[in-house]
């Protein structure tokens, strides 16, 4: 079972982190297979050929499992009842290479959710249907949709899906540790932040660490680009057309993850890493053995289903420190719904996805899961308030300072690069300087 809760949303930010497996690729003659629905959104085959008084199917298959499908079960009945044009049959099915491969065979459902990082590949194997006719047609009101997240589901000046959330880390803290260390609030500056993690950081007599000071659980991997555009980098510029990795920013995320790990012990931290599953009783902050976490608001939402008893607070991420018209940057990303291009009912599909993002629904949805929503509509929505800590986390996304990566033609190679050299790095086999200079050199090749 994959659960699409905050264990999904979170590993979209790790996916963002570009430092996630990419999914692996079908052949060009699977991903641009010929013969499948119109890319027209006019009315399907399948609702001209169905019996007079018989709704039309729309397949809706989903990555979500347990009670997350349970409630978008609960959408899809929802909706089911509210016309009597379409009938929405879901399926989980949580495998995501399952479902592309469908898809391209001709075989897949009517709409399907992913990540946002897997649109540019999607757009150019002709897995995803492109929404921009379907948009225009219906003169749906894209505008309600945060910016940074909607412009996830767009590739090449084409918008192939919608986003289902505002995914970005914010910071966790546990106010003991703080507290005990002589901190009476959180880091708001990077330099702040240094000095909170190393001296709430708590040593064994043998080296080895008993208290992670650090946001490094559950991996440099997760917590890189959280730190990097926390202090106001970016990567590439708007259209994707150059580079922009060398800047303070990311330099100063290289740094500190260099040196904590150079104070603390390569092997000292993968030894506490591993010591507890994430998302469960053992997860370390969970268990009171992390001062400082980055994760998503669906870590209130465990604390809140199992009953954990800590006394953590929530605050943006610190800025760069001698840059506060930095505060409240951070990274976005997106879990997806698309329409698949081989779809036989896309107008059903169209429908059932609007539906699904209209402000209530939308919301009932995604506050069981810690989920913040995609549309500015649904924020507002009283269901929202259901959403634990929602009252700290929603104010967060109307920083201006949050940023999504663009999305552009070799995403999948930058993503690859970037995390070999990362990973380098962090276990010190290279110095952050030296990163630096092959990094420029191999991302700057992806964007050509």
């Amino acid at each position: 079972m994959r659960a699409k809760n905050g264990k999904k949303a979170a590993s979209v930010l790790v996916a963002v982190t570009m430092l996630s497996t990419v999914l692996a690729a079908c052949s060009d003659n699977n991903g641009n297979k010929e013969g499948g629905a119109s890319n027209s959104p006019s009315t399907t085959a399948s609702e001209t050929s169905k019996p007079a008084g018989e709704k039309s199917k729309v397949s809706v298959w989903y990555l979500w499992g347990g009670a997350e499908g349970e409630a978008l079960e609960q959408i899809i009945k929802d909706f089911n009842a509210s016309q009597d044009k379409y009938v929405v049959e879901g399926l989980s099915v949580p495998d995501e290479q399952k479902i592309k491969v469908a898809i391209a065979g001709g075989k897949g459902p009517d709409l399907t959710d992913s990540f946002d990082f897997v649109v540019p590949q999607y757009a150019q194997q002709g897995i995803a249907l492109p929404l921009d006719d379907l948009i225009a047609r219906d003169g749906y009101d894209v505008s309600d949709f945060v910016p940074a997240a909607l412009s996830s589901g767009n590739f090449d000046g084409k918008q192939y899906a919608l986003p289902l959330n505002v995914n970005f880390s914010v910071m966790y803290y546990n106010k003991k540790l703080l507290s005990d260390a002589g901190f009476a609030e959180p880091p708001k500056t990077s330099a702040e932040l240094y000095d909170v993690i190393v001296k709430t950081t708590k040593v064994n007599d043998n080296g080895t660490i008993d208290v992670l000071g650090s946001p490094s659980y559950p991996s440099e991997a997760y917590l890189f680009n959280a730190l990097a555009y926390g202090f106001g980098s970016t990567y590439v510029n708007e259209d994707a057309s150059a580079l922009t990795f060398n800047n303070e920013g990311t330099v100063a995320a290289m740094n500190m993850i260099r040196d904590y790990n150079t104070k603390f012990g390569v092997d000292n931290i993968r030894q506490i890493q591993a010591s507890g599953k994430w998302l469960d009783p053992t997860d370390p902050f969970l268990t009171g053995k992390q001062a400082i976490r980055f994760d998503g608001p669906w870590l209130s939402a465990t604390i809140k289903s199992k009953q954990i008893d800590i006394d953590y607070g929530i605050a943006a991420l610190p800025y760069l420190e001698g840059k506060p018209e930095t505060a409240g940057s951070g990274l976005t990303g997106s879990s997806i719904f698309y329409i698949a291009k081989t779809s036989k009912n896309v107008d059903g599909a169209w429908e059932f996805m609007k539906y699904l993002y209209s402000a209530e629904p939308l919301a009932k949805f995604l506050s069981l899961m810690g989920n913040v929503p995609a549309t500015k509509s649904a924020m507002a929505s009283p269901a929202m308030k259901d959403m634990v800590d929602s009252d700290l986390v929603i104010p967060l996304t109307e920083s201006p300072n949050l940023k999504s990566i663009p999305h552009f033609a070799k995403r999948s190679d930058f993503d690859k690069a970037l995390g070999e050299e990362l990973e380098l790095m962090y276990n010190l086999k290279k110095t952050p300087e030296e990163t630096m200079t092959k990094l420029e050199s191999v991302l700057s090749a992806t964007l050509k």
